[in-house]
């Protein structure tokens, strides 16, 4: 090269940076690739969060494989994070195809098991993370109160407000308005939810394989994942749950109410959760007998899964009080479901009870119930009881199983146990138990799966899970579940999001066509899987009591200090509203569990007895309590702690908020 010619180039680069130190920055940053466990909820406008630079992330940082751990039998679940940079990004795709160990061993989907209502080859599953906004938090007349925290326990103001996700679309039936493969708009997240389903038989050992993301043709990205399988087995059912539903309301939207029921019902099981199986008639309990003896939870009616086999557990009579006033006809009826159901031989392993009414203590029914049925000549009939919901002290209810919101108290509920009762939990309320809503944390609803357990709390009921209709008295009627946030109002002013709703229909037929998956199923939310992360860590709690019960309970109470009775209206929640602390009191449970453990059934399946190594379970010894007043007045000051009793008066005014229609 001639001087001449390497002096011009030097003036045109000198010239050059002068004009771009002038020039408007252009940015230059490549898209963004990071995974995260499922203890988190990424905002779609979150561009900033420490997950994605490996801090406070529990399974992955930069340069280094996503680990994950899971027991036999085990669902584990993480989420992949693709963020835009200046320009919007289409055809985005994100792939697992296996988990390979040495010796030939994997994890992966059958081929052409394609069909997500169908659970059968298909431990693999991929969900577009679907977003929509949330205007204003859960509130009423006092803003700072809503039926899902007392005033002063809400998450900090703005927090899950925005663009927050909930819904999980399954990547096979994704629709044009939430894509798969995606489109993400510049400067925003796109994430899909991977879950990862360990049969029982899964040879233990180190699984890796490759998440692959790709634009298009083109590679954003290849993440190592790593999954180490322990020799030992996670109970099937370590705790009981009872989850309403309204038939009528899948029938109304979806137009095909025997297959959405039939996924309904195996999707909860899968989760390891028990939909509430309600009827007044023998031809009711005949219509759900197969999911009361196990027999739809098989390979042949396409489950796989958890519990295969397993009986739900549980039915209803006259759910919210639908039997009305007893009376001899309808003693007649409960004879003949009692008959029809020892007949089939599932009467001994399923909570038979008349719902007496909801929330309404005073009720003479309850004692009316329980008078009625002890009269019966019908031997079966004694296997039926008699419950409600009402958070009075339970040892002072008429009732067989009083169902309290949350003023849970270990004492008074093993005093209650002495007397033949049985003490259930409903719904949910901070800073006492986790909250149902979607402008709350993540790990809101694990809260309760670690509660069941430490508690040995008897069932966990929660009020509704397909409200789609917003019919309560003072609702707004029918809304669409994918656009609108606000899923809850009552004539007291409450409005709530996401309360009633833990899945979406997967058709819409009578309205919001435009929003229609097309699929006869329901699809899961964030919050349904983090109640199954719970339920699966009080899993490991029941497997690490039965080596070193004391190490076990302490790892509990460390990561939920306050909680029940115990925690009072008004303060932040106890727990972390991190994934981070949970992960961690896992893998400490996971070090006391001994190699080859099995779980079994669990102490939550049918016929199944409390866990032994509970606190609170029957001959485990004094329980911790602090003597919090569980009724609405009268309670002795001299055992009530300072403010307790106001705390609770707090709680109980949000019985009477809620209600079935």
């Amino acid at each position: 090269m001639s001087m001449q010619k390497g002096v011009s180039r030097c003036s045109c680069l000198c010239l050059f940076g002068l004009a771009a130190a002038f020039a408007p920055r252009i940015a230059t940053a490549a898209p963004t690739v990071w995974a995260i466990d499922d203890g988190e909820k990424i905002k779609q406008d979150a561009t900033s969060l420490p997950f994605k630079s490996g801090r406070a992330n529990p399974v992955w940082s930069p340069g280094q494989p996503i680990r994950l751990f899971a027991l036999k039998n085990e669902t584990v679940a993480f989420q992949v994070v693709v963020e835009a940079d200046a320009a919007p990004l289409d055809g985005v795709t994100i792939d697992l195809a296996s988990l390979d160990a040495p010796g030939g061993q994997s994890i992966a989907n059958a081929a052409g098991a394609t069909d997500p209502t169908s659970f059968v080859g298909r431990p693999i599953e991929r969900f577009v993370e679907h977003y929509f906004s949330i205007a204003r938090a859960s509130g009423g007349t006092n803003p700072a109160e809503a039926l899902g925290w007392s005033a002063g326990s809400g998450p900090a103001a703005g927090k899950w407000t925005g663009l927050v996700p909930d819904a999980l679309i399954p990547v096979e039936v994704a629709p044009a308005w939430d894509p798969y493969p995606m489109h993400i708009d510049a400067q925003r997240n796109a994430v899909v939810w991977i879950d990862v389903t360990v049969p029982k038989t899964q040879a233990p050992g180190t699984y890796r394989g490759t998440v692959v993301v790709k634009a298009g043709s083109s590679a954003l990205a290849s993440l190592p994942i790593e999954l180490q399988v322990i020799d030992a087995t996670l109970p099937d059912r370590p705790v009981r749950t009872m989850l309403f539903y309204d038939r009528s309301e899948l029938d109304r939207r979806t137009a095909a109410g025997d297959a959405v029921e039939k996924h309904l019902w195996q999707l909860y099981h899968r989760h390891r959760l028990v939909p509430m199986h309600n009827g007044k008639t023998a031809p009711d309990a005949e219509r759900r007998l197969r999911a009361l003896d196990g027999s739809i939870y098989t390979k042949e009616l396409g489950y796989e899964g958890p519990a295969e086999g397993m009986g739900d557990g549980v039915l209803a009579l006259g759910a919210y009080g639908d039997y009305g006033a007893p009376d001899a006809t309808k003693l007649a009826s409960v004879e003949q479901v009692a008959n029809f159901l020892a007949s089939k031989n599932v009467l001994k392993t399923t909570d038979v009870f008349v719902y007496a009414i909801d929330e309404s203590c005073s009720s003479p029914y309850g004692k009316a119930w329980k008078d009625l049925l002890a009269g019966s000549t019908d031997a079966n009939v004694k296997s039926v009881r008699v419950g409600w919901t009402c958070s009075e002290d339970p040892t002072t209810q008429p009732v067989d199983i009083p169902i309290l919101l949350d003023n849970f108290d270990p004492a008074k509920t093993k005093a209650a146990r002495a007397m033949g009762k049985e003490v259930w939990v409903y719904n949910g309320v901070r800073p006492r138990d986790g909250a149902f809503m979607t402008d709350t944390e993540a790990v809101g609803l694990r809260v309760n799966g670690w509660l069941s357990a430490m508690n040995d709390i008897g069932r966990w009921f929660y009020w509704e899970t397909t409200f789609w209709y917003d019919d309560n008295r003072g609702g707004h009627g029918a809304y669409d579940p994918f656009a609108t946030a606000e899923t809850f109002h009552n004539a007291s002013g409450d409005y709530a999001m996401g309360d009633g709703v833990l899945v979406y229909p997967g058709k819409q037929v009578d309205v919001f066509t435009e929003h229609s998956l097309g699929m006869n199923g329901v699809v899961a939310s964030i919050r349904l899987k983090n109640w199954r992360r719970g339920i699966e860590d009080a899993g490991y709690l029941q497997l690490a009591r039965s080596a070193n019960a004391a190490k076990a309970n302490a790892i509990a109470a460390a990561l939920l200090p306050r909680v029940m009775s115990a925690a009072a209206a008004g303060t932040q929640p106890s727990w972390s509203d991190s994934g981070k602390p949970f992960f961690d009191a896992r893998k400490a449970l996971l070090d006391l569990i001994p190699v080859g453990a099995n779980g079994g059934p669990g102490a939550g399946a049918p016929g199944a007895t409390p866990d032994p190594g509970a606190p609170g379970a029957p001959g485990a010894g004094p329980a911790a309590s602090d003597s919090g007043c569980g009724c609405r007045s009268g309670c002795g000051r001299a055992s009530v702690p300072a403010g307790a009793g106001v705390s609770l008066l707090v709680f109980v005014g949000l019985l009477f908020r809620r209600r079935a229609k």
